[in-house]
């Protein structure tokens, strides 16, 4: 198992190569993630293969590892395990995106080296919950200042006849 995964990676090649990569991978080296997590401590154990099925060049494996989150209720800790599988289709056009079967998720690659973090960070990623918080109530509001009753002030409506009254009271005409 590789302490450092390389930082670049040419998948196409390493497909038809059928490469095996198996390492850990730092929280530090995951920017995007950062947002969502509480610490960055800790780091993955990844295990990818790379083949071809058909022309389709493929990345099977595993991310596994543990991550702190945020959690959105308290922004407190939360403890998350990734077991991510993963199968990897890559393309490069739409049309052959939609050929895939369902069993693949597909990718989009170029000529071009890409960035091996990137491809974890990304599965990771879609692996999140939407709204990551703990599964008991960890949050109890309780107000810091009592507020008093609000006080009830009573209205007389304005009568547009009170001038009459009071010249009916003084005797005035």
């Amino acid at each position: 198992m590789l302490d450092q995964l390389p930082e670049l990676i040419d998948p196409v090649v390493f497909a038809e190569r059928r490469s095996h990569l198996r390492g850990r991978l730092s929280m530090q080296r995951l920017d995007r993630l950062a947002g969502f997590l509480f610490d960055d401590k800790g780091e993955l154990n990844v295990d990818l293969q790379f083949y071809k099925e058909g022309k389709v060049p493929v990345i099977e494996g595993r991310i596994e590892g543990h991550l702190n989150l945020t959690c959105q209720s308290c922004m407190q800790a939360l403890a998350w395990v990734v077991d991510k599988p993963v199968k990897i289709g890559m393309v490069q056009t739409i049309e052959q995106a939609d050929r895939l079967t369902e069993e693949f998720e597909p990718m989009m690659v170029s000529d071009n080296k890409m960035s091996l973090p990137g491809i974890i960070e990304d599965e990771v990623l879609i692996s999140l919950p939407d709204y990551p918080r703990h599964g008991h109530k960890c949050l109890q509001y309780e107000p810091a200042v009592k507020l008093a009753e609000p006080l009830e002030i009573e209205q007389k409506p304005d009568n547009p006849f009170a001038v009459l009254e009071t010249l009916k009271n003084t005797g005035d005409q």
